[in-house]
């Protein structure tokens, strides 16, 4: 039996966060603001450059059973 790199499909636990300067991988934001039910705001501040951004997360309006 051989095992091929090829056949292996990485699938991370959550979608990563990219540095919107320089690209590197950010795992946790700073801080984060609930606006309401459905809005969250993540300040992510990026250690290799130094760079900080904004993201708005928007989840989906539930709806009445």
């Amino acid at each position: 039996m051989e095992l091929s790199p090829n056949n292996h499909t990485l699938t991370l636990a959550r979608p990563m966060v990219e540095c919107a300067q320089c690209g590197k991988h950010l795992f946790a934001p700073e801080w984060s603001e609930y606006l309401d039910a459905r809005h969250v705001r993540h300040l992510w501040a990026c250690e290799a450059c130094d760079y900080s951004f904004e993201t708005l997360v928007r989840f989906p309006e539930l709806k009445a059973a």
